[in-house]
């Protein structure tokens, strides 16, 4: 498999005095991810006509109205360009056996290596399904992989947006019959909550009223992370401190305490009782602060740092984000404005 990046980015934006944060998406993926995928091959004989059986869990309830199987010769991941196998004919097939959702029949519009079941848009629920093609001719070049994109639609001809996806793989190589493909996977989500999975996020902003020389302001906001990368994954914050025109509230480029009456802008991923604010990092996973950022109590922002890492495929941990910003009497007044942006990068 070739390395490929696996980089998701979130996107705050950060004002005073009304202090804003907007939570932007940046790159979503589209579709939720097909569960328990995998295909049995009848015959794994290059060039035979044999079966595909096809089994998988659908993950989102709601209309079905197609669903697509692309081969291909080069890689899983849907969106990318397909090289369809050489000698592959998929669709001299006949559909068989159906469970699960059922009522479909193979378009006529398929091709040699693109198969689309249609039926009319009825509800689906989520669980399992499982598809038997049969009379399908194996591709023929032996000891050789083949990758089929499955994906769900709302529409009768796999058109539109995709619902559901996820890839498995096959070889012509050797007499084995089944083969799962699990796809390289990093999940990513940052809101000012945030559900310990991704599940959900909550609020696009916080308003921190005036700034004054007196007391700090401050607020939070989360992002959660996991992967199945073996080497982990880097989450990293890019952006400029609070700027109001050409006036600037510094960061504090190295961690320091807050100091009311000082201009500073700075942030942590800890509990902190001065100001009294923030969370250490939770959940299950095998995730940590970066150093810098990892001491309670003293705050700094470094443009295209990292501020916390996995070191190994973990599951999700929940990191709380604290922005502290003080201003001295001499501040000029604005709104002062900043945009920060959150990216999870992963090596597969």
């Amino acid at each position: 498999m070739p390395s490929i990046h696996s980089i998701i980015s979130k996107a705050l934006l950060l004002t005073a005095a009304a202090l804003l944060i907007s939570l932007a998406n940046i790159g979503q993926t589209n579709g939720a991810i097909l569960g328990q995928r995998s295909i049995t091959v009848g015959t794994p004989i290059a060039g035979s006509v044999t079966s595909h059986t096809f089994k998988f869990d659908i993950t989102t309830a709601g209309n079905l109205g197609s669903i697509q199987f692309q081969y291909c010769d080069n890689d899983p991941f849907i969106g990318t360009p397909c090289t369809a196998p050489p000698g592959l004919v998929a669709n001299t097939s006949t559909l068989g056996t159906q469970t699960g959702e059922i009522g479909f029949s193979i378009d006529p519009s398929s091709s040699a290596n693109n198969i689309i079941l249609t039926r009319v848009l009825t509800p689906a629920l989520a669980g399992p399904v499982q598809y038997v093609l049969t009379g399908v001719t194996n591709p023929t070049t032996p000891n050789n992989s083949t990758y089929v994109r499955i994906s769900t639609y709302a529409s009768t001809d796999a058109t539109g947006s995709v619902i559901d996806q996820g890839g498995v793989v096959f070889s012509t190589a050797g007499r084995f019959g089944t083969t799962v493909y699990i796809p390289p996977i990093l999940y990513f989500c940052v809101g000012i909550t945030v559900g310990s999975n991704c599940t959900s996020t909550t609020g696009d902003s916080i308003n921190f009223g005036t700034l004054k020389p007196t007391q700090a302001v401050f607020s939070t906001s989360q992002s959660s992370a996991a992967t199945n990368d073996p080497t982990g994954y880097v989450i990293y914050s890019l952006g400029t401190t609070m700027t109001s025109g050409n006036n600037v509230i510094p960061a504090s480029i190295t961690p320091n305490p807050s100091i009311a009456g000082i201009s500073q802008f700075g942030i942590n991923l800890r509990a902190n009782s001065n100001p009294s604010v923030g969370q250490n990092i939770s959940g299950l996973g095998s995730g940590s602060v970066m150093p810098n950022y990892s001491t309670s109590n003293l705050f700094m922002f470094d443009s295209g740092a990292a501020v916390a890492e996995a070191t190994q495929a973990t599951d999700f941990n929940v990191y709380t984000t604290t922005y502290v910003v003080n201003v001295a009497l001499g501040q000029a007044p604005g709104i002062y404005v900043t945009t920060i942006s959150y990216m999870a990068v992963a090596q597969f």
